[in-house]
Formats: C-alpha cells, sequence, structure tokens
C-alpha cells in the first residue's frame, strides 16, 4: 500500500473511531458518578484548549489550517514554538484528552474503551507521519531529540 493511501486510510479510521465515540456517547445510557464526572469535564477542558492553542499557534506560523492527513504540507514551515516547542503532537494529545474527557464524563465502559483506543491510534499515526516529516523537514530529527511525542519531555 502506497504511503498516500495509508494516510488515506488512517484518516478514514481516525473519522469511524469518533464516529464509534460518538455514538457511544449518545446511545449508551448515563451512569458517571461525580468524581468521574468532574475529572472528565477537567481532561476535556483541558483537550479543547490544548487543541486551540496548537490550532493558533500553527495558524499565526502557516497563515493555514493544519491538514487532517498526516501528509505534511511541503510549503508548510516546521512549527517549533508554542505547546510545539515541548511537544510533537498537541493535537493528538488535545483529541486524546477530549475523547477520555468525554468517556468519563459520560460513565459507560463502551465510551472509555472507544476513547482508549485513541491512544495506540495517535500512537500508530504519529510514527507514520513522523517518517514523512523526516524527510520534508531537514531539522525534524533534532527537534524530535527534544520534545516529546504527547507529553513533554523530562
Amino acid at each position: 500500500m502506497t504511503p498516500k493511501r495509508q494516510a488515506l486510510l488512517l484518516v478514514f479510521l481516525q473519522f469511524v473511531l469518533f464516529a464509534a465515540l460518538a455514538a457511544a456517547l449518545f446511545l449508551l445510557p448515563i451512569s458517571a458518578a461525580g468524581w468521574s464526572q468532574v475529572l472528565g469535564f477537567v481532561l476535556a477542558v483541558a483537550g479543547l484548549a490544548v487543541i486551540f492553542l496548537a490550532l493558533w499557534t500553527y495558524y499565526r506560523v502557516n497563515r493555514s489550517l493544519v491538514n487532517v492527513s498526516p501528509e505534511p504540507d511541503r510549503k508548510a514551515q516546521l512549527v517549533q514554538r508554542g505547546l510545539y516547542a515541548r511537544i510533537r503532537h498537541p493535537i493528538y494529545l488535545g483529541v486524546i484528552l477530549c475523547g477520555l474527557g468525554a468517556a468519563l464524563m459520560h460513565g459507560h465502559l463502551v465510551p472509555l474503551i472507544l476513547a482508549l483506543l485513541f491512544i495506540p491510534f495517535f500512537a500508530y499515526k504519529s510514527m507514520f507521519e513522523e517518517r514523512w516529516l523526516m524527510q520534508v523537514y531537514t531539522d525534524y530529527a533534532a527537534y524530535r531529540q527534544h520534545t516529546g511525542r504527547f507529553l513533554p519531555r523530562l
């Protein structure tokens, strides 16, 4: 399978995961305890803030929106400031936090399992994307050395 086809497949699977989580959240009965709702709300808000800050930083650097596909925009600059100065994939982190937050606010086991699937999915998607990024940006290898994939390096 060509990298472009694999990229399209990853985008398709991403939206299947989103749709499955949304369906579970809407169709299954809510059963969250108070602590779960509070923790879920905090995670979801944190995730939305991370997504917004990452999108805003990317836009300020490139004057364009990010691509949902893991194929890099060859016209865009490598963003290394803001959240990107510490985390290589802050948008993926934000999506993971939002999914986990929504699942915890809901309280049913099925949405939680679906949200937990975001972690290995986005880990794989980010590794796939980074192979391309290494080819497009000559300074990407050095950037990887001092930033974490989803969390800052200590």
